[in-house]
């Protein structure tokens, strides 16, 4: 065995340090914590050779290779089952604090996708026959969740309960791939609790959150893109992408997460690593592709592109008159800080330090820049936007969940690092403890009135009425109610009406079609807009002859067309309208906001 192992001995010194040598991987010699038997020996061997692992004529088998036979190693069945925990507690944690979002009503901008949604089921296309500012993918996400679960206020609600769990189960194996096990059970919890947290009902089953799910599936595959090596894995990285462009266009920014991945792996030649650039670009195009080869097919692509490629870039534009610009770091720090519910700012304290750490640190995770470079590249997207509404920030959510769980990581590192290993232990387990008392509180003093709705324990009718007090705005969720419900009455299932506002939330609470694809009035009041839209609305008016109008009193939304005015004041710009209510409705009666115009017949 000696001659097998380290050949002849050219000297004595060398002899003697092969021998050292293969008596720390001797088990009679120096037994080891596992037992290996004299195959596994040999075995080892005569890898370590065949791998051209001698040094100076000894070769010694590599540590990994007798790892093998470790007893102590956790076994598969053992690995497997952990997993499996972890994903319940991800699951089964995630959906107990989502739970809340079930009992949400539908707000103005989730009125509009379900409008469009019912259209949609009714064999419609989004633009061209009812008409929003969103890319695609929201209204076919209101249109499955209406499949999937049948078509009510719960439904979109239901689905992106659903959606944030898929999210929070990919943060969780992102998390533990990158950072550890018990920091993607965390990740995962944290993003949950902080969806629901993040805003009132307004700011939920918003196209920036479900444009977090194919985000965080796209940062899987570059992570696998990267440590494979794999074309195939970064085309995947691309297209998911375009499903979150799809979403909302700006979110396009992440491509640059993956690029940089590929431009910062040095240690390849430059013809691998252009491969992969090219099949990220590739994979992102072919689904942007398709996705307009659909439209064009269905006779929607040219009313889409005039949307959001022509009047899109004017609205982008539109600048609120008599508001202060907003400050973009005053706005991130208010992010952080957990705004509108600042008891939040243990989250994103512990995210500043997650993100320092993984900067700072190099032992501190694979791939640390991964989370860092997510974050920063959608906060680059909000600041392009320049609006800063709420669920703008809901894409930030998965990389902060990773970051905060980082941050849990290093207060437990610093911890054990600052004094004896079992108080550092003791301190971790406290301040964890603190923490989750902490937001526990948060959690109960943000949504303690949705979890007693949940309960049954508070009326319906008195649940809706404190959406309204809590918003405080032109928005009234009980006007609509009632405003839908005098609809059912007073028409057919089949009779179109109009409204002239922005309260599309009618058509889908009173199930009615609207008499125009312009199912709300800021494409003809907006200064931009095309004139031939007025005279289409004027003959959609003439063909469908609505039984009922609806013009809203009170209603001036100047982040939208930069107007100050309501919608009925507005109808004094809009001469052609005006002149067909007068000639051929009548003032019927007044709901609230809601003015209403019924349509004479021929005969009077």
């Amino acid at each position: 065995t000696p001659d097998l192992l380290c050949g002849h001995r050219q000297a004595s010194a060398r002899a003697n340090r092969c021998k050292r040598e293969r008596a720390a991987y001797d088990p009679h010699v120096n037994p080891p914590s596992s037992t290996v038997t004299l195959c596994d020996f040999v075995r080892a061997s005569c890898q370590s050779l065949s791998a051209g692992g001698q040094r100076q004529g000894c070769a010694v088998p590599s540590p990994n290779v007798l790892a093998v036979s470790d007893p102590n190693k956790p076994r598969p069945l053992i690995e497997k089952a952990a997993v499996g925990a972890s994903v319940l507690v991800v699951l089964a944690g995630g959906a107990a604090l989502l739970s809340p979002l079930l009992t949400y009503p539908l707000g103005r901008d989730q009125g509009v996708f379900a409008t469009i949604a019912d259209v949609m089921q009714g064999g419609g296309m989004p633009y061209r026959d009812a008409w929003d500012t969103k890319p695609p993918g929201i209204f076919y996400v209101f249109w499955l969740s209406f499949r999937l679960f049948g078509r009510s206020e719960m439904a979109p609600r239901l689905l992106d309960v659903l959606w944030t769990l898929a999210t929070a189960v990919t943060v969780w194996a992102l998390a533990r791939r990158l950072l550890s096990p018990w920091a993607g059970v965390a990740a995962g919890l944290i993003l949950a609790f902080r969806y629901v947290t993040h805003g009132y009902y307004w700011h939920t089953t918003q196209c920036d959150g479900f444009a977090s799910l194919p985000l965080a599936l796209a940062a899987v595959a570059v992570v696998a893109a990267e440590e494979k090596k794999s074309a195939g894995w970064a085309a995947a990285s691309g297209a998911l992408t375009a499903v979150a462009i799809a979403f909302k266009f700006t979110l396009g920014i992440f491509l640059l997460v993956p690029l940089v991945a590929i431009a910062a792996s040095s240690k390849e030649s430059a013809r691998p690593r252009l491969a992969r650039a090219a099949a990220c670009l590739a994979g992102c195009a072919g689904v942007l592709l398709l996705v307009g080869a659909l439209m064009w097919r269905a006779g929607a692509l040219k009313p889409m592109v005039e949307t959001l490629f022509v009047w899109d870039s004017q609205y982008a534009r539109v600048e609120v008159p008599g508001l202060a610009q907003q400050n973009a770091l005053q706005e991130i720090a208010q992010f952080l800080i957990g705004d509108p519910l600042p008891l939040l700012f243990p989250i994103g304290l512990l995210a500043v330090v997650g993100a320092t750490d993984l900067i700072v640190r190099p032992g501190s995770g694979r791939m640390r820049w991964l989370a860092p470079a997510w974050a920063l590249a959608i906060i680059a997207q909000i600041w392009v936007q320049g609006r800063y509404y709420a669920y703008h920030w809901l894409p930030v959510l998965p990389p902060l969940a990773m970051l905060a769980a980082q941050g849990l990581r290093s207060a437990a590192f610093l911890l054990g690092r600052s004094s004896r290993r079992w108080l550092g232990r003791a301190l971790s387990v406290a301040g964890l403890v603190a923490l989750c008392a902490f937001l526990g509180f948060a959690y109960w003093n943000f949504l303690k009135f949705p979890i007693r709705s949940l309960m049954g324990q508070v009326p319906r009718e008195m649940y809706l009425r404190a959406f309204d007090r809590a918003t405080l705005s032109d928005f009234s969720l009980v006007a609509d109610c009632e405003m839908a419900a005098w609809l059912q009455e007073h028409t057919e299932a089949t009779d179109p009406v109009f409204i002239w506002g922005f309260e599309s939330l009618v058509y889908f609470l009173a199930d009615r079609p609207p008499a125009s694809r312009f199912i709300h009035n800021l494409p003809l009041i907006a200064d931009w807009s095309p004139p031939e839209w007025r005279a289409e609305l004027i003959r959609d008016m003439e063909e469908r002859r609505p039984t009922y109008v609806l013009v809203l009193y009170h209603d001036p939304q100047p982040w939208l067309a930069g107007r100050w005015d309501d919608s009925a004041s507005q109808l004094a710009t809009y001469p052609e309208l005006k002149r067909l209510l007068d000639e051929k409705y009548r003032r019927a009666e007044r709901l609230g906001d809601f003015e209403v115009w019924e349509r004479e017949s021929d005969g009077d």
